[in-house]
């Protein structure tokens, strides 16, 4: 079963009241059963700075200024909500096992192994999750997606919540949310590039089942915005290049979300260089951005 399917069977559970997106441009939300409730409220100054590693809400009282006053925490019974969080603030990882365990403790601690080196924070203090996606007996060989937040940092992201009288259920990444708003491919894989502030996550998707997910802060390269630029074409060019090399598989189609005024430019580009077609990505419900793509993605999960 992919990640996109055990969320399918986790949005088939009784549905939140209220969706979230929380990012480092401002808050995200609507209530679930008025979609056109939906708001984004931007924020003057920087109210968190995305990290696996260290704290990363400097400025709580921004967050409280713009929640929703249905959820104040005066009746006894709280709404329940589902959040996406900044892909940074996570490591998310396609692992290959010979063999895995059925028992889910045996299954996450094997897991925490894989990942003990390649994550900056303490992974067995971290909450992990993690989802077969292929299971091949002939070949021993199983694929598992796992995601792992540093506890710290998820307990900041839920706390908002809670201060403001919410009980917090879902909480996915917001790359992983969004990927809601993909259709299906008939064959080939799809790359989708979602760009967030100085972070843009890629991740390579064949049907319902990740092939590669990457995330990067360029921020962090003390680059001028026209190298930065150069940099975001150059990782799309090695991604395809990947797909091509190492999976066997061409990327048929070019999804782009968070670009703004620059999705023309480098959505052309790469469909000259390398005969791909590229789009926007889309909901139904709205225009798709930095601030709510995965906001966007839970509602197309819980609406389905």
């Amino acid at each position: 079963m992919s990640l996109l399917d055990r969320i399918q069977g986790l949005v088939a559970e009784p549905p939140p009241e209220y969706l979230f997106e929380v990012s480092e441009q401002g808050l995200a939300w609507m209530q679930l059963r008025d979609p056109g409730s939906g708001r984004v409220e931007p924020f003057a100054e920087r109210a968190l700075t995305a990290s696996p590693a260290v704290a990363n809400i400097t400025r709580p009282d921004l967050f409280q200024a713009v929640l929703p006053k249905s959820g104040n925490g005066s009746s006894q019974r709280k709404p329940k909500a589902a959040m996406a969080i900044p892909d940074y603030a996570t490591r998310m990882a396609v692992l290959d096992f010979e063999e895995f365990p059925s028992d889910e403790e045996q299954r996450l601690a094997l897991v925490r192994f894989r990942l003990r080196k390649s994550v900056p924070f303490p992974i067995d203090e971290a909450q992990v999750s993690c989802s077969v996606q292929v299971q091949d007996s002939t070949q021993k060989r199983i694929e598992v997606l796992a995601a792992a937040v540093a506890r710290p940092v998820l307990s900041e992201y839920e706390d908002l919540l809670h201060r403001a009288g919410f009980q917090v259920g879902l909480v996915l990444p917001s790359s992983l949310a969004a990927l809601s708003l993909c259709a299906r491919q008939a064959e080939g894989l799809t790359l989708v590039a979602k760009l967030c502030g100085d972070v843009i996550s890629v991740v390579l998707l064949e049907e319902r089942r990740i092939r590669l997910v990457r995330c990067l802060d360029f921020s962090s390269e003390e680059e001028q915005a026209s190298d930065a630029a150069a940099a975001v074409t150059t990782l799309l060019q090695q991604t395809i290049a990947y797909a091509e090399d190492e999976l066997g598989h061409r990327v048929r189609r070019l999804l782009l979300c968070g670009f703004g005024r620059d999705s023309e430019r480098l959505g052309e580009s790469l469909e000259r260089e390398f005969d791909l077609p590229w789009e926007p990505l889309r909901s139904r419900f709205g225009a798709v951005t930095q601030e709510n793509a995965g906001l966007l993605g839970l509602l197309e999960q819980y609406a389905a």
